[in-house]
């Protein structure tokens, strides 16, 4: 069949396998069965799953790489009908919470919680922690809180109140509802801030990833400090140099990874603390400056400034039914059903994915997704490996790239492709980008050759021949971002179609209200967008993106990229008014760079910092 016989295809021991990637980080960390399987299932039922023989569903997965201390946020996910269907039933109940709409909540709560399928145990779990979050919301009793909490964590951890943290594996969902636990069991006689302080040790100690324990020790932090300056003043606090450090470590993991989970809250209990204790008047004044700038984003943006719930613990992010994924990307091909089928299964197996009546086998699967440029992972991370080092390797390339230090990019680089199947097209397709940005940012090409080195990776994967005849486009996150940098080197016409082509796929998301399930690539391709747009002259259009994004950011709890965009904002600004001869207040462009440094030396970004600073002493 000539229309297929130029796909590009991986061969089948490439697939990532979640069994696999499951063992060797299991074996990596030294955990045995008993401890990943407690209160989960019985060990010889992880066992089957461990090799293969046992499928798990999404929730499952999510919480065995939680317990192994992985976040699931970064990976982009293909779900099957159930647990698509299920992720659509939480989705709705976390959007109810979120909006205080209490009523709505318990309906969909008990909608939820009387399906039958799979990982029930989880769903129970599930709804008993929200119901917890509207029984907040409503101002209940604390004994009928604690009930609900306590009936929840002991699904998965029946042995709570007896707990070895030392010996014990737990997600930071089932940390959090210990912590709640404890804190609505409190008034029985239980120690809280001690509770508080054996949780926090578990998490500094455990196997986490960063953005696992930023979730979590900043709430925990929380906690602890509020209640032991609940009711009393500061000065009769003991310890309080032991007050703050714990606030500055809550406060260093936030800067790490640029989240603002407590953030507000922290800082102004750092800034009480500081004040007693007369400690340090610039680091004070540094405290003070950030807690104001925050409130008065959240004023503007009308973002609750508080945290008011656990929701984002369950956020799953780029979330995406497989059978419309076969779809779309079938039409983007200009394939029929029967073609694409040809060789590997009859049309009506197709068919009934592509309409949510069932699941495909997963060998045909593979094969069908093979023929479309897709590996066929449930969970991708840009990467096709089971090697838990390469993904350490590409969050460090990350920082390096954002910092723009790029001999490390490249020392990273090297020993990534040593460690990679370079037969693997998604593989391929990050290294070309990869060099490709990297030499862009060293100025050793030019916008042809970067454009067509990116066009390169891209179709690497993609069909470009029916790109933008489509109604509905699905693109990889990588195809996305070999769009994204592709576009740099683009003039007129062709800048625009593709930025178009990029705004369509998010519109989609906007209009359903879900822009925050697919936050992080939404930052990332939509303010390159807008400086596009910029550059070309339609300010108004960037300015409107800009402002969609940081209010997006601000719900996320995202803050990397706040600096960037008040600062583009700014620019916009000065642009607007020079078209009409006038220039931008000083004072007003002062203030706003010395915004962009306080959030940039924040979150670490040196780069950045040292940009605003030049701009300020510019005047």
């Amino acid at each position: 069949m000539k229309k297929n016989q130029d796909l590009q295809k991986a061969p089948l021991e490439s697939d990532q396998d979640f069994a696999n990637f499951l063992q060797r980080v299991r074996k990596e960390r030294d955990i045995h069965y008993e401890q990943l399987a407690e209160g989960l299932m019985s060990i010889s039922q992880l066992s089957r799953i461990v090799k293969g023989k046992r499928p798990v569903h999404k929730n499952m997965r999510d919480r065995l790489l939680g317990r192994l201390g992985i976040a699931s946020d970064l990976y982009e996910n293909l779900l099957d009908v159930d647990d698509y269907r299920a992720w659509e039933c939480q989705r709705n109940i976390m959007f109810a919470v979120e909006q205080g709409e209490t009523e709505n909540a318990e309906r969909l709560i008990a909608e939820y919680d009387r399906q039958t399928g799979p990982n029930s145990k989880l769903k129970q779990q599930f709804c008993l922690v929200m119901r917890a979050e509207v029984l907040k919301q409503k101002n209940a009793d604390m004994a009928e809180i604690c009930a609900c909490y306590e009936k929840a964590v002991k699904l998965t951890v029946p042995n709570v109140e007896q707990l070895c943290l030392e010996t014990s594996l737990l997600s930071i969902q089932e940390i959090n509802m210990i912590l709640e636990y404890a804190y609505y069991a409190k008034g029985e006689g239980r120690d809280f801030p001690e509770a508080c302080r054996r949780l926090m040790a578990f998490v500094e100690n455990a196997v986490y990833d960063e953005l696992s324990k930023v979730k979590i020790y900043p709430k925990i932090a929380y906690y602890y400090l509020r209640e032991k300056f609940d009711g009393q003043s500061v000065q009769g606090v003991e310890q309080p140099s032991e007050s703050l450090r714990i606030c500055n470590r809550a406060i260093e993991m936030l800067r790490d990874t640029g989240r603002a989970f407590y953030l507000l809250e922290l800082l102004e209990i750092k800034c009480g603390i500081l004040e007693i204790v007369g400690k340090d008047s610039d680091e004070l004044k540094e405290s003070v400056e950030l807690a104001n700038l925050f409130r008065k984003l959240y004023a503007e943006y009308d973002i609750p400034a508080y945290m008011r719930d656990c929701v984002y613990l369950y956020r799953q992010r780029w979330i995406f039914y497989i059978g419309d994924v076969l779809r779309i990307r079938r039409n983007m091909y200009g394939l029929t059903q029967e073609e694409l089928c040809e060789g590997i299964c009859v049309t009506k197996t197709l068919r009934r994915a592509e309409k949510m009546m069932s699941d495909m086998h997963q060998d045909l699967l593979t094969a069908v997704m093979r023929r479309l440029g897709l590996s066929k992972e449930y969970q991708r991370a840009r990467l096709v490996t089971n090697d838990r080092e390469v993904l350490i390797l590409r969050d460090e390339l990350l920082v390096c790239r954002n910092n723009h230090n790029i001999s490390r990019c490249r020392e990273i680089l090297n020993l990534m492709q040593k460690k990679l199947s370079l037969k693997i097209p998604e593989n391929q397709q990050y290294i070309i980008e990869l060099e490709t940005s990297l030499d862009w940012m060293e100025n050793k090409i030019t916008k042809e050759e970067l454009v067509l080195r990116e066009e390169m990776a891209l179709k690497i994967t993609l069909n470009m021949d029916k790109l933008f005849l489509s109604d509905e486009i699905y693109l990889t996150e990588m195809e996305m971002t070999c769009i994204r940098k592709m576009i740099q080197g683009l003039d007129g016409k062709m800048k625009r179609v593709y930025i178009d082509l990029l705004r369509r796929f998010f519109d989609c998301y906007e209009k359903n209200y879900m822009l925050s399930d697919y936050i992080a690539m939404y930052e990332f391709v939509m303010i390159r967008m807008a400086s596009e747009l910029a550059n070309m002259g339609d300010l108004n259009v960037s300015t409107d993106i800009y402002k969609k994004i940081l209010k997006e950011s601000l719900k996320c709890n995202r803050i990397w990229a706040i600096g960037n965009i008040l600062y583009d904002l700014l620019w916009n600004e000065k642009e607007r008014k020079a078209q009409y001869g006038k220039t931008l207040d000083k004072e007003k462009m002062t203030e706003r760079l010395k915004q962009c440094i306080l959030l940039s030396h924040f979150c670490k970004q040196s780069y950045e910092e040292k940009f605003y600073y030049d701009k300020l002493c510019e005047g």
